[in-house]
């Protein structure tokens, strides 16, 4: 599924020691989300952004692959991943469940492993309710819990960077299910965005 998405950026401003590097991010930047259909979940009724699934493998063309516009510096993508839990009748409250992603480039070049670990009780709840895209009887209970936003710097030129799932992992009263079979949707990620980061002119204080 291709998903065009144009991002206005403003002005940031760092300061170090005695001086203030000016960093402009003025451009209109687009990206395209190049994930399969089928990893579509839905779309956010308050927010009004898409949520993707994360599947299991180490193919980035399978996973919730992006596709960043040319920067001539470099720029910074940011998502927020979830967890993908179906919290039926039952499940078995409390758990202390763990996600565990992977960020690579479309040729396969990891760069980095991130972890979304939290306790579930009873009155967990969805980030956000969700417009689903199919009805399927086997996500019906199926909803994004818990949040973590991700940033990634990426290197000047065009790239492309894919979202996969790498295992998860349900502990109940002590004991512990893994799951990491390849193709099982274990994650979700939403309100994604990239920023394009232009070093300006550094400005003195007195």
């Amino acid at each position: 599924m291709r998903c065009l998405v144009t991002l206005w950026i403003g002005v940031m401003l760092a300061v170090p020691a005695g001086l203030a590097q000016e960093q402009s991010v003025g451009s209109v930047l687009d990206y395209e989300v190049r994930a399969p259909q089928n990893l579509f979940f839905g779309t956010g009724v308050s927010s009004g952004g898409p949520y993707y699934d994360v599947p299991i493998t180490e193919l980035p063309t399978e996973g919730v692959l992006i596709k960043l516009p040319y920067t001539q510096k470099g720029g910074r993508l940011t998502f927020d991943v979830h967890h993908r839990i179906g919290l039926s009748d039952d499940f078995g409250l409390p758990a202390e469940i763990m996600t565990v992603v992977e960020v690579m480039t479309g040729g396969t070049n990891r760069l980095g492993i991130y972890t979304l670990l939290d306790q579930i009780g009873p009155d967990a709840a969805s980030v956000e309710p969700i417009e689903r895209a199919t009805d399927v009887e086997i996500d019906r209970y199926v909803s994004p819990l818990s949040v973590k936003t991700i940033s990634i710097n990426t290197e000047p030129g065009p790239q492309s960077i894919s979202v996969v799932g790498r295992d998860l992992n349900v502990t109940r009263s002590g004991r512990t299910t893994r799951v990491d079979t390849p193709g099982t949707r274990i994650a979700m990620i939403s309100n994604i965005r990239f920023e394009e980061i232009r070093e300006g002119t550094p400005l003195s204080f007195d």
